[in-house]
């Protein structure tokens, strides 16, 4: 047997970190608070858009997820009452990804991968201190503020409204961004299941949920009236952030920091961290170098978001540099956010934009 390695959380950047240690010879025991695989079920399902390299990043974790990332066929954006449409041959290299618990969810894909390594899991464990945990452990606890506090690891609550059902629409993402939504509004559909969640990193004003409705419904056609409030944890409330260590533990995932403070883009970044905290265990020096790589452009876009937050008029002046500028405008505008997103080198090419 080979030296013993904890780590907690089974989600996307512990079960990642948990295959490549396996893989190393490592004997590895994965703990989650949950009763089995797929995180939260009160999130999950959930359906995400992003983009992704796909190529470059499965060789760099050392694992082919392209069965979970599902080309988008459609793509539609507000700002205030105007819309634009990206048809299917518009974009490129954006897809939609499901979360939970499903056969078809990227965490049931991993997580068969994790059972072929011989990882070992311990469901039902509710470790809420880092101390409970051995040293050289990996914490990947993902959305939970616990650890958090346990860790000292700036934090912000991101309050939110969740809709979901069933639908047999085929593959698409909305986003909507309004002055009165602090961050913006997005549904996606994969695999059967239509998630949308409306967002933002301050308490919403009271009317926030029946505007964002009644634009659904007049623009969208979109009735569903089951929203429910939840929140989440995040860890952009410093520059200091992102950090892949913790006293004597790595950090994974969200609890590492390695998401784009912009817009809260987490699944690539979750994906490629997983790889680093296992690196961490074995090639402290690469791991570093790579999360420094992979982070490089973190602090500059925490910068630019603060910034952007307070600027008057800023749904217009998004608007005009995404779709209503000059080609070159709409470039230099993607190509300054690209980097927000860890592991995305260039951000998709946009082009046949109708107005809707």
């Amino acid at each position: 047997m080979g030296e013993k390695i904890n780590i907690l959380g089974a989600g996307l950047s512990g079960m990642v970190a948990a295959i490549d240690l396996a893989r190393q010879g490592y004997e590895v025991t994965v703990l989650d608070r949950a009763a089995r695989i797929g995180g939260s079920e009160t999130l999950h399902p959930s359906v995400h858009g992003t983009p992704v390299k796909k190529e470059r990043t499965w060789n760099y974790v050392g694992i082919d997820l392209s069965p979970c990332f599902h080309p988008v066929q459609d793509v539609r954006f507000y700002y205030g009452s105007n819309g634009y449409r990206i048809p299917p041959d518009g974009i490129y290299e954006v897809y939609a990804v499901e979360r939970g618990n499903r056969e078809s969810s990227l965490d049931s894909f991993i997580y068969q991968k994790a059972q072929e390594a011989d990882v070992r899991f311990e469901f039902s464990r509710d470790i809420k201190s880092h101390r409970e945990l051995p040293a050289g452990s990996i914490i990947a606890s993902g959305l939970f503020p616990e650890m958090y506090d346990s860790l000292k690891v700036p934090y912000v609550q991101v309050h939110c409204y969740m809709l979901k059902f069933e639908t047999d629409k085929p593959t698409e993402v909305v986003a909507y961004f309004d002055d009165y939504i602090g961050d913006y509004y997005y549904h996606g559909i994969v695999n059967g299941i239509f998630f949308g969640l409306l967002f933002q990193r301050m308490p919403f004003p009271r009317d926030a949920l029946k505007r964002c409705q009644e634009f659904l419904e007049e623009r969208e056609g979109l009735t569903g009236k089951d929203w429910k409030y939840i929140n989440v944890w995040v860890p952009i409330a410093s520059i200091r952030n992102p950090r892949l260590f913790a006293e004597d533990k790595i950090l994974a995932g969200t609890i590492s920091g390695m998401m784009d403070p912009m817009m809260l883009f987490g699944i690539v970044g979750a994906i490629l961290s997983g790889k680093i905290a296992a690196l961490a265990v074995y090639n402290r020096e690469q791991a570093v170098k790579d999360f420094k790589y992979y982070n490089r452009n973190w602090r500059r876009n925490y910068i630019n978001r603060r910034i952007f937050e307070r600027l008057p008029f800023r749904v217009k002046i998004m608007e005009w540099m995404t779709f209503s500028g000059s080609e070159r405008m709409r470039r230099s505008f993607l190509q300054s956010g690209k980097l927000a997103i860890p592991g995305v080198e260039s951000y998709p090419v946009i082009k046949n934009i109708e107005k809707l």
